[in-house]
């Protein structure tokens, strides 16, 4: 909406400008729009900074939230593992659970088993063993039935130790997987929290993208805004241009229109003297010498005055009514004052002077008295001479084959300073004559005419 405001404010300006030729209004309003298309450029600068810290800043939260996921992959990667070594803990801790039972269950068996054969032997008393001892045949045989007995008791002893050891290391075993499984699920847990942080980062950082990249836009909007503005400010200033030249060469039209018209009514007016001394003298053929004396004293007194009026005439058709005379021969001008499409590479697209096409090596004059505050050579300008006359005007004369006069000299009004040349940028032989006005270029249709 303020871009659209702007631009209808510029539009209405460029209607008003249309209705009036006013070469001051014009300059005056030309340098204000001149000024509104630099301060635009520094706008658009200063959204082009601010788009590269954009998008700079899009680029280093992508990848951090690249740098996020991939340590996301990586506790997944943990707890999947994580998981497993658990889910295989819970499946060992569940078996040896069942081991543990039947070890449990086989020493009850075995003990209930070695309580009753005690229990037998005590109710039968030594009479067994004593038998067995007694009706040995031999005294081999009563020491093998002997070890026998002994034999079993062990072996019975030995069995219920050897059960209880095995259900102590089953249960010790569990103890194990037990704390095993703590600490699988300790770290699972820990997994799951920094994954669902490093989640809740990444989410954060998502909504900042997607911000960053809602300010890209609309940094990319305003910069495509006041590239319309820019636009609109060169239509505008190229119409301002347009308008100036074609009040210079109306101005320019008249004032040739208004010589010419003096020169006939100068011309007119000898004519009519001329007549009027052909009848003077016709009529005082026969008159006295005095009366003679006294025509040819007339006729010299019109003469004298038909001679003033022709050199006035001649000096209006070499200088301006700003005091500075057109500086070369040619008055072919090939290049306006203002905006122009570039006629080489390197050549500007806003021209500050005019080009006046002429043959190679004629001579540049000086279009005012002045001091040369330069006279040098410049890639663009080529071989050029400034000229200072005064209250902040000078003049320039480019592309010159030879310079005649060197900085600090003074050169009088219509002294040869130069040779037309093509040095610099060019296309060919000419001279840009240019005119600044307290630095500032201006058309030098103000100051001269062909």
């Amino acid at each position: 909406m303020k871009h659209g405001l702007k631009r209808f404010t510029r539009y209405v300006l460029v209607a008003a400008l249309s209705v009036s030729l006013a070469v001051p209004t014009m300059a005056a309003t030309k340098a204000e729009v001149q000024s509104q298309i630099e301060d635009l450029k520094n706008q658009q600068s200063e959204l082009e900074s601010q788009l590269a810290e954009l998008k700079q800043n899009k680029s280093d939260t992508e990848s951090y939230i690249s740098e996020l996921d991939d340590k996301i992959k990586t506790y997944l990667a943990q707890l999947e593992e994580v998981s497993a070594q658990l889910e295989q803990t819970e499946s060992e801790i569940s078996i040896t659970q069942d081991n543990l039972a039947q070890a449990k269950e086989d020493e009850k068996t075995q003990y209930t088993a070695l309580k009753a054969r005690i229990k037998a032997m005590y109710e039968s008393g030594d009479d067994d063993y004593l038998q067995m001892l007694l009706g040995s045949g031999d005294l081999k045989t009563m020491l093998n039935n002997q070890e026998y007995i002994s034999k079993i008791n062990e072996y019975d002893h030995n069995l219920l130790v050897n059960l209880q050891n095995i259900r102590d290391q089953i249960a010790a075993y569990e103890a194990q997987l037990e704390e095993q499984k703590q600490l699988q699920e300790a770290q699972k847990e820990q997994y799951e929290v920094e994954k669902e942080s490093l989640e809740k980062i990444v989410a954060q950082k998502e909504e900042e993208l997607v911000a960053i990249g809602s300010d890209i836009d609309s940094v990319n909007s305003d910069i495509s805004s006041t590239q319309e503005e820019i636009d609109a400010e060169n239509s505008l200033l190229q119409q301002i241009v347009e308008q100036e030249r074609k009040a210079a060469e109306e101005a320019a039209r008249k004032k040739a229109a208004e010589e010419e018209a003096r020169k006939k009514a100068a011309e007119e007016e000898a004519r009519r003297q001329q007549e009027a001394e052909s009848s003077s003298s016709s009529s005082s053929s026969s008159s006295s010498s005095d009366s003679s004396s006294s025509s040819d004293s007339s006729s010299s007194s019109d003469d004298s005055s038909y001679d003033d009026s022709t050199d006035d005439s001649g000096s209006s058709n070499s200088n301006s009514s700003t005091g500075m005379i057109w500086p070369v021969g040619s008055t072919s001008i090939t290049s306006y004052f203002g905006y122009r499409s570039s006629p080489t590479a390197g050549a500007s697209s806003y021209h500050r002077g005019l080009d006046i096409g002429a043959s190679y090596g004629s001579s540049i004059w000086a279009a005012a008295s002045g001091t040369v505050t330069t006279a040098s050579y410049n890639s663009a300008m080529g071989n050029y001479i400034v000229i200072s006359h005064g209250n902040g005007v000078c003049t320039v004369y480019e592309h010159c084959s030879s310079l005649y006069v060197s900085e600090g000299d003074y050169v009088s009004q219509g002294q040869t300073i130069a040779a037309v040349g093509s040095t610099g940028i060019s296309t060919g032989a000419h001279l840009h004559f240019g005119v600044t006005v307290g630095g500032e270029y201006v058309n030098p249709l103000y100051y001269v005419s062909p």
